[in-house]
């Protein structure tokens, strides 16, 4: 039975952390696989809607939107469900590299993010690069409910692009 009375210490979430990590979490190998840096100067060109002079808080780092965005495909989330889930899951906030302390995006941020990739006609090309760079350590990705998303091995595309370009 779980006692309400104990307060968690920070070992304890490193312990669950470590834990999660040796059970082979996708997110754990996503994040040593990718190289997040390519996403940075397509992510650097976005034209924010808000008028910053009108104050207000300051938009969340555009990569770590673009993380959230990856664990809702992946997932299969509506945006409510990926606040949730970022909010409950220990892996959620490791690989977006949140403390439990960190302000989690709400569901309107989410969506407001989303559509603004839509708007700047941005979704595919940064969607695409993610896929090139899984492709290029042989993975691809496969979406699905919040069980089963995983990544899986694919064969490897011996065919230069000009030979495809041949075949076709």
């Amino acid at each position: 039975m779980f006692d309400s009375s104990r307060h968690p210490s920070f070992f304890d979430i490193e312990t669950q952390l470590d834990k999660i990590h040796h059970l082979n979490d996708f997110l754990v190998r996503l994040n040593i696989l990718i190289n997040w840096s390519i996403f940075l100067a397509p992510l650097s060109t976005l034209r924010s809607p808000r008028d910053p002079s009108k104050g207000g808080r300051p938009p969340f780092d555009s990569l770590l939107m673009f993380n959230i965005l990856i664990l809702k495909t992946l997932y299969n989330l509506s945006d409510e469900n990926t606040e949730l889930l970022i909010r409950n899951r220990l892996s959620f906030r490791k690989f977006l590299g949140l403390s439990l302390s960190d302000v989690v995006p709400d569901a309107r941020t989410i969506w407001l993010f989303a559509e603004l990739l839509k708007d700047q006609e941005m979704e595919h090309h940064l969607f695409d690069l993610f896929h090139e760079e899984l492709a290029r350590h042989g993975l691809a990705a496969k979406g699905g409910c919040s069980m089963d998303g995983t990544f899986v091995e694919v064969p490897k595309q011996h065919n230069s692009r000009e030979e495809n370009a041949q075949i076709k």
